[in-house]
């Protein structure tokens, strides 16, 4: 081995190459250059996070909640969740209930109030079963003790349910738990990212009432609000001395309309201690619609989807469990959609093609009945009428700016004849 500095022939200096091919991956130096060359990395990925912590698309964690403390949006609790049991007593023979998604259960004073996530059917030979539940506000308040969610909510049953002499018990065996949790950074940044940063704007109002516990889609409406290009006189006039519309009387109120469509389980009217969408859309819009400009809020008409269809599937599938999942995805797929946007017949095709066992789907027709509040209308195709409108082969199901598409897995417009290969 070649020494180097004071040696018995005097001082040797060590050459580059050497002192080179010492910084080996097992040498002291390198090693101590390998730690501070770490810090320095751990640094620069601070300052990476630091930058784009400032920014909503980027940000997340504690910097999530400061960006939104700086526009007055909190990050919110989630709502709470359990399972309950319902058992059906005192019912007729051979009649089947059923307890739509949306069903309100309730525990005793101080009430706090649930909603089924699917669809039950009671029956003699099916008295009992069991459904997850939702609560309908956020917060701690939902997270509830075993045994304490004990019945229907009343106005629930006299308004959605015809029971007769049949009753529903209901009991949770295990505590509803999740209120105290908030939700997660994808649902806050989304929430941010479609948050208006103005005041007094169809933009803020719009956010305000989408953010109450309920509402499904809204739609604001703003007839006087822009250039109204329907008036006959629009392009023959001054722009110096006539208005774009006619003048406003005054003392005469100016209101806006605004169109929401709600999701199952929530009352639209206040009834008795349950406070209805309507009130608290109303409530929730106060703080950020313009002065001396009311609100004037409807409910959006629900049209009921269906199909009917011939299904092909491979031998040994059990039928009844392929038209369960195509009944699913369809469910998941129609009841997601805005106010105004019309089911598609590809989306529905590839639903249904997507079930496991599934080898063909024919003669597939969309199906609706005319929207709830306006069975009778004038033009377009809805007539004086109460029958199914079926579409032809291929066509997709449009609907109106004020309908929302509403499928239900019990509906009779849903016809399904599966068959195999």
């Amino acid at each position: 081995m070649t020494e180097f500095g004071i040696t018995k022939t005097g001082f040797v200096i060590k050459p580059f190459a050497d002192i080179i091919n010492d910084l080996g991956s097992t040498s002291v130096l390198r090693r101590i250059l390998d730690i501070a060359s770490a810090e320095d990395q751990e640094l620069w990925k601070r300052m990476e996070g630091l930058y784009y912590s400032n920014f909503v698309s980027t940000a997340s964690g504690d910097a999530l909640d400061l960006l939104g403390e700086d526009v007055g949006l909190n990050r919110r609790f989630l709502f709470a969740g359990g399972t309950v049991n319902l058992k059906l007593s005192g019912e007729a023979p051979g009649r089947v209930y059923n307890l739509p998604i949306g069903t309100l259960v309730e525990t005793d004073p101080p009430v706090r109030r649930f909603r089924t996530l699917a669809l039950v059917s009671l029956s003699s030979e099916n008295k009992e079963a069991k459904v997850d539940i939702e609560a309908t506000s956020r917060g701690s308040e939902g997270n509830v003790a075993a045994s304490a969610i004990n019945k229907l909510n009343p106005t629930f049953v006299q308004r959605n349910l015809n029971l007769g002499t049949a009753q529903v018990q209901v009991k949770n065996d295990l505590p509803t738990e999740g209120g105290d949790d908030l939700e997660s950074d994808a649902s806050y940044r989304d929430l941010q990212l479609g948050h208006p940063r103005t005041l007094w704007t169809l933009e803020s109002v719009r956010s305000a009432v989408k953010s109450v516990d309920g509402v499904r889609d809204c739609r604001l409406f703003d007839p006087f609000g822009g250039v109204d290009v329907s008036l006959s006189k629009f392009n023959f006039f001054l722009f110096g001395g006539r208005r774009f519309g006619t003048q406003r009387l005054l003392g005469t109120p100016y209101f806006f309309d605004i169109l929401v469509a709600t999701s199952p389980g929530f009352l639209w009217e206040s009834e008795g201690q349950v406070t209805g969408v309507h009130d608290a859309v109303e409530n929730a819009i106060r703080e950020v619609r313009p002065l001396s400009i009311f609100p004037n809020v409807r409910l959006a008409n629900n049209v009921r989807v269906g199909l009917r269809a011939s299904i092909l599937i491979k031998s040994g599938h059990d039928r009844n469990a392929i038209a369960a999942s195509i009944k699913e995805n369809l469910e998941r797929r129609v009841n997601t959609l805005g106010l105004g946007n019309a089911v598609l017949y590809s989306e529905v095709m590839c639903d249904t093609k997507d079930v496991a066992g599934v080898v063909d789907v024919q003669q597939l027709h969309l199906r609706r009945c005319p929207p709830l509040l306006a069975t009778i209308t004038f033009g377009r195709s809805e007539r004086f009428q109460g029958e199914v409108i079926e579409m032809a082969v291929g066509e997709n199901l449009p609907l109106l700016p004020d309908e929302i598409s509403v499928f239900e897995v019990d509906a009779r417009l849903i016809d399904l004849e599966v068959t195999d290969r």
